[in-house]
């Protein structure tokens, strides 16, 4: 069946049917071939671009051989009975980030150039007919929803924007009405003045643990200057900096990680908004509550979550969190190190 999206007629909810997502490899239960180290390019669709250093690839760009979309110039609609399959056209592009197999992003040193192909490629596919929006991830670990050791993100155009970006734009539009500032430079001005939960910041941006996280060690990671467009961002070095030093602790804090990194960006026409990336660590999962009701339990406050990445306490279960409470913390001296 060809890629196509539902509509659930009592919520807001699009799912996307795409079969042909069940078969892609997974190198985490077999030992096929990795289709993205060097020499195996013949198993990857033709590529759409690379950045090579010394004669020799080190970034490639090549379609999804198992998308999740798949662009065309016309969205055709096809009813049956009371609901409605849309066959709209969208987008969905791999970024191989280095022909290294089981590199951890901080050890890849062209990582500002992955940065700036991000963009790069962000901008051009917002360039096609019928795309609403870019949305770019990154899966490390199993848990995380990684099929391939290899590291690589992933880009997808989609022909609506989603309900997550829309509900957010609703409520920057909301502040902005009300306070006449954007929201999220009115977070991290106080994120900077509280600092409990700043995990990391540099001259360009600021990485913390949100007010209200919806999951242990849940990181948001901007710039500081107000700016819509993460594919119009341009300082890339210094933005892999910062990604770096979180991803470091994240390492060194949690055991053999998984996590989601996830760009928001503005659509086009949108400017209240604040361009950010969500780094997400599966550690807990949601469970019956969370999908039942929509809340989310956190057993990890925020500020106890960047306490510890910043400290780089080992924190192999959650149990383990809760006992790093101990009441002769020296808060203040791991602070001074961000500032």
């Amino acid at each position: 069946m060809e890629p196509h999206l539902r509509k659930d007629i009592i919520s807001s909810n699009w799912v996307i049917v795409s079969d042909e997502r069940a078969s892609r490899p997974n190198d985490y239960t077999t030992s096929n071939k990795c289709p993205f180290c060097r020499g195996n390019e013949e198993n990857t669709p033709p590529e759409i671009m690379r950045v090579e250093k010394n004669n020799r690839w080190i970034i490639r760009v090549v379609p999804n051989k198992y998308p999740a979309l798949v662009y065309n110039t016309k969205n055709i609609i096809e009813t049956e009975g009371i609901y409605q399959k849309y066959y709209y056209s969208g987008v969905h592009e791999v970024i191989i980030e280095s022909d290294e197999h089981n590199k951890i992003i901080y050890e890849i040193e062209h990582f500002d150039k992955v940065l700036e192909i991000f963009a790069l490629r962000m901008r051009e596919i917002l360039k096609k007919d019928n795309v609403k929006y870019v949305m770019l991830f990154r899966n490390y670990g199993v848990n995380a929803g990684a099929s391939l050791r290899h590291p690589h993100s992933q880009i997808i155009g989609l022909p609506l924007l989603p309900v997550r970006i829309t509900d957010e734009m609703s409520h920057f539009k909301r502040y902005r009405s009300k306070h006449g500032r954007c929201a999220f430079c009115d977070m991290i001005e106080e994120e900077k003045r509280y600092k409990k939960r700043v995990i990391s910041k540099n001259k360009d941006f600021i990485a913390f643990a949100p007010f209200a996280s919806r999951f242990n060690f849940e990181i948001w990671l901007a710039p500081l200057r107000h700016n819509p467009h993460f594919y119009l961002e341009k300082n890339f070095k210094s933005l892999k900096n910062i990604l770096f030093d979180v991803c470091h602790m994240i390492h060194n804090t949690i055991k053999n990680p998984s996590y989601n990194i996830i760009i928001h960006t503005s659509p086009c026409s949108a400017n209240d908004f604040h361009w950010h990336i969500e780094i997400l660590p599966k550690i807990a999962m949601p469970a019956g509550f969370e999908w039942g009701s929509g809340f989310y339990i956190n057993t990890v406050s925020p500020e106890e979550a960047a306490f510890l990445l910043r400290s780089g306490k080992k924190a192999s279960k959650i149990s383990d969190v809760g006992c790093q409470k101990t009441e002769n913390r020296k808060r203040s001296n791991s602070l001074k190190s961000v500032f």
